[in-house]
């Protein structure tokens, strides 16, 4: 079993610093974060979690044991380039990104036996600059694709315990891949297309809760479980009720990420949740009428911000 002692971070948003920062609390020492350019020079000036200057060492392109990717997606490729130099013969990669594809793109240069299938859920980090802040980290879900866990999910097991980051092993993980992919499919884009915070779509009684908007996540949320359903993936909607207990314990006026990217005029990643799930239901002939109205949405907000295809 590999003991991990070294680990970049491949993207300082709201995911890649909150976690950098947990791992941080529990190892200063072992944790960089991945940058170069301009970039760096932004990062020189602080990266603030939870309105605390974090002393993060920077990547010197030294060889890793775990790199943790929590990029964007459209920033993928660039991201696979910058970590080359970082990668020896044992290195973990674990992607923390968002949709159901990054593993396999991923793998395509590093090799797919890097690579467990990853995901963080239940955080309420928000990402703007160089400050992230949150009131709940989150936790992270890993395993082996086939369900196959062995030594390299040990390793990952034990440093996690080891610096106190919150995970968990799943035996099922292709399953729980699913959960959050329809999870991002509902939530992400309907809060992002109607500019919600998480306490519209909660249902533990708040002010701000808004049915008609639940409504319209488990809409989207279904045409997710058809395809799954297609692709041999037991998701049901008995999975709604696990997801309003994760979402009533975020903060109310907290944003999906998709959100914060609508409220600030950027990029948002549309097209690995709509447009993947309109070429998913192409291939099972599985209808996904309102994935093909958000993605129209969604893009012409976007053409609406001057962002170009």
């Amino acid at each position: 079993m590999t003991t991990i002692n070294a680990v970049l971070i491949a993207g300082a948003g709201s995911v890649g610093l909150t976690v950098a920062e947990r791992i941080f609390s529990g190892d200063p020492a072992c944790v960089s974060i991945l940058a170069k350019g301009g970039r760096l020079e932004r990062y020189r000036d602080g990266l603030f979690v939870n309105g605390r200057r974090i002393g993060f060492r920077f990547g010197d392109e030294k060889p890793v044991d775990l790199v943790i990717i929590a990029c964007k997606f459209y920033h993928l490729d660039e991201v696979i380039e910058d970590i080359r130099p970082y990668i020896k013969s044992d290195t973990i990669i674990l992607s923390l990104l968002n949709g159901i594809s990054s593993e396999e793109i991923i793998g395509k240069t590093f090799g797919r036996e890097r690579l467990p299938l990853a995901m963080i859920l239940g955080t309420d980090a928000f990402h703007r600059g160089t400050e992230t802040v949150y009131t709940r980290p989150g936790v992270i879900h890993f395993g082996d694709a086939g369900g196959n866990n062995g030594e390299r999910e040990k390793s990952l097991a034990e440093f996690f315990s080891r610096v106190k980051v919150p995970f968990e092993l799943q035996s099922n993980m292709r399953r729980m891949y699913w959960y959050k992919f329809m999870i991002n499919v509902g939530v992400n884009q309907i809060t992002a297309a109607l500019r919600l915070p998480y306490g519209a779509i909660q249902t533990n009684g708040n002010a701000g809760e808004l049915p008609e908007a639940r409504s319209f996540v488990e809409m989207a949320m279904r045409e997710v479980i058809a395809v799954a359903n297609a692709e041999g993936i037991d998701l049901n909607e008995g999975d709604f009720n696990s997801w309003y207990k994760t979402v009533n314990a975020l903060d109310a006026k907290s944003t999906t990420s998709m959100c914060q990217d609508v409220l600030a005029e950027r990029k948002t990643e549309v097209e690995i949740f709509a447009l993947a799930m309109m070429d998913l239901g192409k291939k099972h002939r599985v209808p996904v009428p309102v994935n093909e109205t958000l993605y129209l949405a969604l893009r012409v907000m976007e053409k609406r911000y001057g962002i170009k295809d």
